[in-house]
């Protein structure tokens, strides 16, 4: 991790989950050298701590704790810290929840949980860099393509630029989303702010992000605008991120590999697990014994932060698929 100033770039990691934050001290100490850590267990704690704290660079809350959860926790700090990057850790259950994280709170971005924190961290030192004017926030055309899922690249007049070929399949399944003769995107029930989101009052800092839900065939279809500063006298540009929570299916090994840090004999195992296979079935087709299955299980466990081949499916499940052809 580089500096984008003078200012050392502190990060808080809140989560009631002690192995988590275990995990987090370590993996942290190895990606950011020159960074410093704080780590809370007790969201109220968090809360006097960072709000006291003007060198806090960033937040990353969980969205699940007792007594206070990460909303409201993301709500206090935001009306303390205008100032603080604040990252909400979720999950698919919860899209409503980062919806409102975004819209209300300021939320920076959310991530499911669990996405690899290189991941997190690369979109901090991104968003620091933007705010001294040191990087610009683009996304290359090419680079929509990468994920699994639907994107599509627009200017302020929602004429599209890009579209990737999972948002085309929306589009085609959908009557709410659909593309103009003229090449512009409809969508069915425009959120009331999305214009005043497109085109900010003269004046005004523009908004960043924006997330709405719109009805879908399958189900509520969510919505995650983000925009694309140009940089000089060029107009915005805007990224549409499309979410459909029922048609995500298990991730693939390279992803397992990649976000939970697991060899490829054990991703493999835990595909067939995330497949409805018992663990002697998966151990059968991966090529292993059962013996060996059950070694491979507990190190998968310690890997992904849970004890209990239940908890292990509901973590995988959640995992979006990103960065994966």
């Amino acid at each position: 991790m580089t500096m984008a100033s003078d200012r050392p770039v502190c990060i808080a990691f809140v989560d009631d989950d002690e192995n988590l934050l275990s995990s987090h001290r370590r993996n942290f100490a190895n990606l950011a050298p020159h960074w410093q850590g704080l780590y809370f267990g007790d969201p109220r704690t968090a809360l006097t701590e960072i709000s006291g704290t003007p060198n806090v660079t960033a937040a990353i809350l969980d969205i699940h704790m007792p007594v206070m959860t990460g909303l409201e926790l993301a709500e206090k700090l935001r009306n303390l810290r205008d100032d603080l990057i604040i990252v909400m850790l979720t999950g698919y259950a919860d899209l409503q929840s980062a919806l409102t994280a975004v819209n209300e709170f300021g939320v920076f971005r959310f991530y499911p949980k669990p996405t690899a924190l290189k991941t997190i961290l690369d979109g901090i030192e991104t968003e620091i860099a933007r705010r001294h004017g040191e990087s610009r926030d683009t996304i290359p055309a090419a680079f929509l393509d990468l994920f699994h899922l639907g994107l599509i690249a627009t200017d302020d007049r929602l004429t599209v630029s890009h579209m990737n070929a999972q948002a085309a399949e929306i589009l085609r399944r959908s009557s709410s989303l659909q593309v103009s003769p003229d090449n512009r995107l409809l969508i069915d029930k425009v959120p009331d702010d999305l214009e005043r989101f497109l085109h900010p009052p003269a004046g005004r800092v523009p908004p960043m992000q924006r997330g709405f839900s719109i009805d879908h065939e399958q189900g509520a279809l969510s919505v995650f605008l983000r925009r694309v500063r140009n940089g000089g006298t060029l107009p915005d540009s805007f990224v549409f991120i499309l979410v459909e929570p029922e048609r995500m299916g298990p991730p693939t090994i390279d992803d397992l590999i990649d976000i939970f840090g697991l060899t490829r004999s054990e991703a493999k195992l835990t595909q067939k697990l995330a497949e409805g296979m018992s663990l002697d079935q998966a151990a059968e087709l991966v090529g292993i014994s059962l013996s060996s299955a059950r070694t491979y299980l507990k190190t998968v466990f310690s890997k992904t932060g849970v004890n209990r081949q239940p908890q292990l499916m509901k973590t995988v499940l959640s995992t979006i698929p990103a960065l994966r052809r």
